[in-house]
């Protein structure tokens, strides 16, 4: 007889993400129950967000409105500080 090959498998499995961003409480309930009814295994993560103010900061900085200075003592005489 002849030897026999061993063949190993190996089984890669990728997982998704799906973001999904519920209005209120009723809408990630019903989301919830909706993707548990298809069998599919949810879990839901609660990200905080900054407040609107820190959000326009944000944008302004990546657009280049930002204050550029060398050093933090710089910084503090451009704020009056």
């Amino acid at each position: 007889m002849y030897p026999r090959k061993r063949i190993s498998l190996i089984k890669i499995f990728v997982m998704k993400t799906i973001v999904i961003k519920p209005k209120n409480k009723a809408e990630e309930t019903f989301l919830t129950q909706l993707l548990n009814k298809m069998n599919v295994e949810a879990h839901l993560v609660d990200e905080r967000v900054p407040n609107p103010a820190t959000q326009q900061a944000i944008k302004d900085v990546e657009s280049g409105k930002g204050t550029h200075v060398k050093n933090s003592k710089k910084l503090f005489e451009e704020l009056g500080i």
